[in-house]
This record gives structure tokens, sequence and C-alpha cells, in this order.
């Protein structure tokens, strides 16, 4: 019998289905927009030596655009600012990063790709396909 290796996921983060990513919270704002609340699940190494951590050393929001949810989403990700535990490392403290929120990123990769896939598969003008996704 095959059993799951982790906790099902509640119903908002099953159908917000962003990959190592959980909802924490929604609301919603005016015309119809809705902000959705997310926390990483993944654990996050240091860049620098690799090491784990999970001590957390502050938190900071980061807005970042996504695909249309039923209407335009704006998301906010309560990212961590996390101590490095290898005491050789010259990195005290890093921010975690996702493979679908690289560092830095202010969109997420499925957004991404469904804009290249927008203006390559339709063959539609890149301005045209920002525009139906709500970004620049």
């Amino acid at each position: 019998m095959i059993e799951p290796t982790s906790p099902r996921p509640d119903a908002a983060t099953a159908i917000f289905n962003l990959p190592d990513y959980r909802v924490t919270g929604t609301e919603i704002l005016a015309f119809g927009q809705r902000r959705i609340r997310i926390d990483a699940t993944a654990e996050a190494g240091c860049p620098s030596c690799g090491v784990i951590s999970t001590r957390v050393h502050s938190r900071r929001s980061q807005r970042l655009r996504d695909i249309p949810v039923a209407g335009p989403v704006e998301v906010v990700w309560a990212k961590r600012r996390l101590f490095c535990d290898e005491y050789l490392c010259p990195r005290r403290t890093f921010t975690e990063e996702t493979a679908q929120v690289p560092r830095r990123a202010r969109s997420t990769r499925r957004l991404r790709e469904a804009l290249v896939a927008a203006v390559i598969g339709s063959g539609r003008a890149a301005a045209e396909a920002a525009s139906s996704f709500g970004v620049s």
C-alpha cells in the first residue's frame, strides 16, 4: 500500500497550486482582485555553503505577480531571512528562494512561462499578451 509522505494540502493551497508554497490567508480587495498570502514550504539552504537552516532571523513581505486565478491576483509572500548555522561560513544570514521564485524575482516562474507561451503560441504581440496578464 502506498502512503503519502507529506500531509495533504488544505483546499486553498490545492486550488492555488504553486509548488513549494502554502496559502496562509486570502482576502478580496476592490474590483474583485484577490490578495493571497503564502509561505514557502521547501527547505532553505545557504547559497554559500549549502547547509540547510531552520532558524528564522526575520520575515518580510514580498509582493509577487502571478497568473490570474478567477480574476486579478496579488500574491504576498512572507519571505524568511534565515541564519546560516555553519560557523565557518562567511555568510551569517540569507533569504529563502525557490524554483518558482528565484532570488530577486518579482513574478512567479509560471507567470513568465505563461507569457512566453501566449506570445509564441498565439502569435500575439508581446505588449498585448502582457496587458492581458496585467504586467508591463
